[in-house]
């Protein structure tokens, strides 16, 4: 009987492990972050979220009917091109007018919309578009991508077959989508793309008792992939009385945080005015909303029992609503509160943008494999 001999565990050098891994691996120390941020104009929101969405990263924003999902896109949008970038934006739903996108200060001139409902599709033109946007913006301007909605796409062979011939499989947006994040999440990062997807809140069904109720559509990959997902929950109408009618001129919304991979957890913006109607109020969210309440719990405002806030000893107001107005009316007092709270917003993104001396998204050497070649490929190796 041959007598067996132990083979000795052959420890790699470093050279080896470089020579090998050298392209997937480094030091973290070693990591270079843009700490670059996508702010909206809701400083509140900004604070939340840990400073806007970072460059490269996703935000799903779910939500029930007419509770500003579509309405805090274009703000994203807004200042995406208010620091030199552009807009990609998805009309699943069909539902873009460039009336409605310049009363919310988008410009169309720079955005460009997709219109198609097809994830395959989708996939392959948001990528190429992607790739010739970063190639035209050197500087690290931002580029936003707004996929309005995941409730309104599905994959091509659920839209292109006929009703009554039952190809429909379940699932298959599921799947079409899973492939979509898996191959494109990793190209998005390296271009600095910004996502927003925005999302419904649907009833679950068969949930225990005490625990949240509500689901998103579309599957679990946007939930894993997603940076930061937030949602949305309508809540009763603002009014303006005119002409002795009263008119609605928007709503209290709620905004509560379910994940956040880039900030510690806050707490839940409660009764946030958003308003939809320009002919009583500028159009959007409340911007100075909840500032007060973010000031005074990190200790940059006192607030005394009897109402009066200070900053550094000096007295600024008396009452909250004095107090807001204040915030609203007085910009240099603002801008400095904001900084002391670090509170990213446009002007310090832009900063930010200027001081950098590299490109950090250069397109050379970015590689992406199309949706339908994924699948093929895929499909030959099932078989």
């Amino acid at each position: 009987m041959a007598k067996k001999s132990k083979v000795g565990l052959k420890v790699p050098t470093k050279n080896e492990i470089l020579k090998k891994y050298g392209g997937m691996m480094r030091l973290a120390s070693e990591t270079v972050e843009s700490n670059l941020w996508l702010p909206s104009t809701f400083f509140a929101l900004n604070y939340t979220f840990g400073g806007g969405i970072p460059f490269g990263k996703i935000l799903e924003v779910a939500g029930e009917e007419s509770s500003g999902k579509s309405l805090i896109a274009y703000n994203f949008a807004y200042t995406c091109q208010q620091l030199g970038g552009h807009v990609i934006w998805v009309d699943a739903e069909q539902s873009w007018m460039n009336s409605w996108a310049e009363i919310n200060g988008v410009d169309p001139e720079r955005v460009t919309v997709l219109n198609d409902t097809r994830i395959e599709y989708i996939s392959d033109a948001v990528a190429d578009l992607a790739i010739y946007l970063r190639s035209q913006l050197t500087n690290n301007e931002p580029i936003l991508l707004v996929i309005d909605s995941i409730a309104a796409m599905d994959c091509a062979d659920n839209i292109d077959s006929k009703m009554v011939e039952g190809k429909a499989e379940m699932g298959g947006r599921a799947k079409a989508l899973y492939k979509y994040f898996r191959i494109r999440s990793e190209l998005f990062y390296r271009l600095g793309v910004t996502q927003i997807y925005i999302n419904q809140l649907r009833t679950a069904l068969n949930v225990g008792f005490g625990k949240d109720n509500t689901t998103t559509t579309g599957g679990a990959a946007l939930k894993f992939y997603a940076s930061i997902r937030a949602a949305f929950y309508s809540g009763r109408s603002i009014t303006v009385k005119q002409k002795g009618k009263e008119r609605k001129a928007g709503k209290l919304v709620t905004i509560r945080l379910i994940k956040n991979k880039v900030a510690p957890p806050r707490p839940t913006i409660s009764k946030c005015p958003v308003y939809f109607n320009p002919k009583f109020h500028e159009v959007g969210f409340d911007r100075c909303y909840a500032l007060e309440d973010v000031l005074v719990e990190n200790d940059i405002i006192e607030k005394s029992s009897g109402g009066v806030y200070k900053f550094k000893g000096k007295t600024l107001a008396r009452g909250e609503e004095k107090f807001q107005k204040l915030l609203e009316d007085d910009d240099e007092l603002r801008r400095k509160l904001l900084k002391k709270a670090e509170i990213n917003t446009i002007g310090t993104t832009r900063k930010k943008i200027v001081a950098l001396t590299t490109n950090l998204y250069p397109v050379d050497g970015v590689e992406y494999e199309s949706f339908n070649e994924s699948e093929d490929e895929e499909e030959v190796e099932d078989e």
